[in-house]
This record gives structure tokens, sequence and C-alpha cells, in this order.
């Protein structure tokens, strides 16, 4: 069995989107924050700054994500930040504002929880695996098995490697590490 780190494309373009989420959500905390200052007034300033400062860290994270956090290491932990704070303000909106404004966060806590999952396998190493059965391919959701008997031919050189299908498809991946290290 050998396992070799290779950029997928698809996995590298929502890598790159990352950042962009998180300064979407951002604004829209933002946004919601100075809902909430409206419908408070200056009685209670600390959920307002709570939610501010969510906001805020993921305003800098979303712009700063590259030279920050390179392995996405906190990428995580600020998502949940997220959900958590869509959930409360979600909540908190439920006793003061319309429906629209706490129906829109508990939306947004949902899909802060999805982006959650989906990053998690997102940003974990891309390995093609060579198996007895077939080569193993990292897929945004799950693996994927090309058995040997749908290969015509497999292509191993030290910058690409290219899997030939029977049926004239073929899939091209780059190598990210020194192949020598595998002998």
């Amino acid at each position: 069995m050998y396992a070799v780190m290779v950029k997928i494309e698809g996995m590298e373009r929502r890598r790159r989107s990352t950042g962009l989420i998180h300064v979407i959500i951002g604004f829209f905390l933002l946004v919601k924050s100075l809902d909430l200052y409206k419908y408070l007034g200056e009685r209670s300033v600390t959920p307002i700054a709570l939610f501010a400062v969510v906001a805020i860290v993921s305003l800098v994270y979303g712009f700063f994500r590259r030279r920050l956090d390179i392995t996405a290491k906190h990428n995580a932990g600020i998502r949940l930040l997220q959900t958590i704070a869509f959930l409360s303000f979600g909540f908190l909106m439920y006793r003061l504002g319309t429906s629209i404004d706490y129906i829109s966060l508990f939306i947004w806590a949902f899909l802060t929880l999805l982006l959650f999952f989906s990053e998690k396998r997102v940003f974990q190493e891309t390995q093609l695996t060579f198996l007895q059965d077939g080569i193993q391919i990292p897929g945004s959701y799950k693996e994927h098995l090309v058995k040997w008997e749908t290969l015509e031919n497999v292509i191993v050189r030290h910058d690409f490697i290219t899997l030939f299908h029977n049926e004239k498809k073929y899939l091209q991946y780059q190598v990210m590490q020194d192949l020598s290290e595998l002998e």
C-alpha cells in the first residue's frame, strides 16, 4: 500500500473560498449586531459587543487567513464559534425581533454547522492510496475507489499521476511530494 500526496483542484478551490465565506459571515453578524442595537438601544451593550467581537474575529480571519493560519488549524474552532453565536443570537432575537430576524439567524447557524463538518474534510491531506483492490481517491464527502479492472493504464511521473480508464477517460493529479520517499 502506497499513499501519495496530490493536489485536487476542487478541494483547493474550496480551501481558497473559506476566507471569503468567513468575511460574508462576519459582515452578516456585524449587520445583525447593529439590528440588535436598534432593538435594545443603550439598555444592554454586552450582547451587542459579544456578537460584534465574533463578527470582527470572522472578518479578520477571513481577510488574513492565508497569513495567520496557513494550515487552517483554527478554522474549525472559528466555525463552531460562529455556530454558537448564530444560535444564541437567534434565541435572543426570538424574544425581541421579528420572525425574519430569528429564522435567518437559525438558518445561518445550520449553514455554519454544515460548513464546519464539510471544511474539516476539505482541509485534510489529499492522498491517492494504492491498494490491492484499486486506487482510493479522496473526495469532498467520501473516498472513491477506482478498481484495477476499470483502469487501462496508470502513469506515475515525478510531477503527475495519470489514471487512464477503459472508457477513454483519464484523471490526472499533480504530485505534491517527492516520490523517492516511497521507495
